[in-house]
This record gives structure tokens, sequence and C-alpha cells, in this order.
């Protein structure tokens, strides 16, 4: 996983680094320098450490140990949790909160509720929540599947080499996606499943404006690109 975050050209783990370069330009326009951002699922610091370069006070928070490791080791800037960020506890204490890289669709509807409303007493009056959703688009012509590959060298689900066993199924009209991964070695057995809501900017708006957010500006993408409703993912600005 970590290598797949810092791989600049996987869209993996993370986006490509060419794009968080122009998605931080983007976020760098919407604050001024100086201000609190909590960067929620960092990863190994990837936006977190081009924000401080910046200027940002900012943290990053990331249930993954090891990343949160790494990202200690590379950037002294900057304050660095290791935690779920469904556990957050803080009260008006950042000016922006990101959720980068469609993370919010993964989570089940419960843990999206209970997120906004950690997210909203987070920020400061005025403070913005950037989040990104995957739409329709990337799932609406896909159906019911399984697969299988075998990995001689290794890959993404286990270093070792094992067969890779993959399952899609498709929910709620369409729109709750969920994949079962199984990485089976010599001598063990590893099940990952990966649950994705998608939305439409009507449906995103209906989920998060009863948490007291207001839609401050709507883009295709979390690099701020104009919103034509056609693109594979969904960016709201919102404010507190």
């Amino acid at each position: 996983m970590l290598q797949a975050h810092l791989h600049p050209d996987w869209e993996a783990a993370s986006r490509r680094h060419e794009d968080i370069d122009r998605s931080v330009e983007w976020l760098s326009r919407l604050i001024p320098p100086g201000s609190s951002i909590l960067d929620l699922g960092c990863g190994p610091g990837l936006y977190t450490e081009r924000l401080a370069t910046l200027g940002y006070d900012v943290t990053g928070l990331d249930i993954s140990r090891r990343s949160i490791a790494y990202a200690q080791e590379h950037d002294r800037q900057s304050q660095y949790l290791y935690k779920n960020y469904l556990e957050l506890d803080y009260t008006e204490a950042f000016d922006m909160i990101t959720l980068i890289y469609c993370d919010y669709g993964a989570l089940t509807q419960s843990e999206r509720h209970a997120l906004l409303g950690k997210v909203h007493r987070a920020l400061k009056p005025g403070g913005l929540f950037i989040m990104d959703v995957f739409t329709h688009q990337t799932i609406r012509s896909k159906q019911d599947s399984t697969s299988w590959s075998a990995q001689p060298d290794g890959g993404f689900w286990h270093t070792e080499p094992h067969i890779c066993l993959e399952a899609a199924y498709y929910y709620e009209d369409h729109t709750v996606e969920a994949r079962q991964t199984v990485a089976v070695t010599a001598n063990e057995l590893h099940q990952y499943l990966i649950w994705n809501t998608v939305y439409t900017r009507e449906t995103l708006a209906a989920e998060v404006l009863p948490w007291g957010f207001q839609v401050d500006s709507v883009y295709d993408d979390s690099c701020g690109s104009p919103y034509t409703g056609e693109a594979d993912t969904l960016c709201f600005v919102l404010r507190k």
C-alpha cells in the first residue's frame, strides 16, 4: 500500500503526483497561508507536506501506522496523528478540512453521518470542508462479475506470489458497488471487501446539507475543474 501511495504515476492508493500538485495549487487558492488544515486520510503525507511547504498549519490523520510513520520521518513541518478519522474529537479547530480521493463513498451510511457531524464540529465558523466522491459514470456500464488472476511475483494485494480472486456486485439501483478480493498464497488467505457509493450533485447535497453545511461551490474534481456533471468524480466545497 505504501509503495502504491508513493509511486508518482500510479492511480492506486493515491492519485498521480502531478494531479496532487494540481489539487494542492487549487486548494491554496481557497484559504490564505497560515490557515489551519486537517487532512483526513492523509496516508504518507502527500498533500499534507505540500500544503505545509506553502505556509499552512497542517495536521495529517490516518489509520495506517506505516503511512504515518513514513510521513513523520519525511515531513517535520506538519503534525501527524495515527488515528481513525471516525473518532475525530475537535471543536472549532480548523479553517479547512479535506477528505480527498473519494474516501467518503467507501463508508457506510452510519459512518458517513457520524463523520459529517464530527467534521462540522471541528471546523471554525465559516470553515471549509473539501470532499470528493465517485459519480455514476464510474459504474453505470458495469455488471456483477467474477474473475481471477495469477500474481507470480506478488502484487498490490500481497507481496508474495498468490492467486487473486475478484468479484464485483451492485446494489441500490446501481448506486452501491461492493468489490471483494481474496489473495491466496501458499500458506495464507487474505480477504478484502471495499464498498463504494456513487453520487450525483443532487444526492450528495441531500446527504450533507442536513448536517449544517452550505454548498459553497461544486467542481468535477479535487483539482478545481469546472463542473460539467459528466466526470467520474464530483467535488464539493462545503462551508460551515
